[in-house]
């Protein structure tokens, strides 16, 4: 099986579950921030977003800013990897981050567990 992780702070709470699935077989690629530790058998893919928060922008918009650009960088990402033949099996990612925002379009028929811990 083919397991995409998507996490800012990688291994984040995937820190157990990802390098048992890989130690398991499974095929397990982590998308994460630049600079994250790696979990043992796992592949670890970084993103970094193409510009920052916009200077001066409401407070009450700028994490919403900040999710859409970690979403559009984990998606660059994702449609490199799509390009490349690859598919994962299923999609485990925290949505907080942003980062989930736009997988199903670039796999629609994928499944896409989310830890919802806000």
């Amino acid at each position: 099986m083919k397991v995409l992780f998507v996490h800012q702070n990688c291994p984040g709470q995937f820190k157990h579950l990802a390098p048992e699935l890989a130690a398991d077989g499974h095929d397990v690629v982590f998308i994460t921030q630049k600079g994250k530790p790696t979990p043992r058998r796992v592949k670890k893919i970084e993103y970094a977003p193409h510009r920052k928060v916009t200077p001066k922008i409401h407070p009450y918009l700028a994490g919403t800013e900040a999710a859409v650009l970690n979403g559009q960088a984990v998606a660059r990402v994702c449609f490199a990897l799509r390009d490349k033949g690859y598919a994962p099996d299923v999609m485990i990612g925290n949505p907080g981050w942003g980062e989930t925002l736009y997988l199903k379009d670039i796999w629609p028929d994928v499944p896409l567990i989310s830890l919802c811990e806000f």
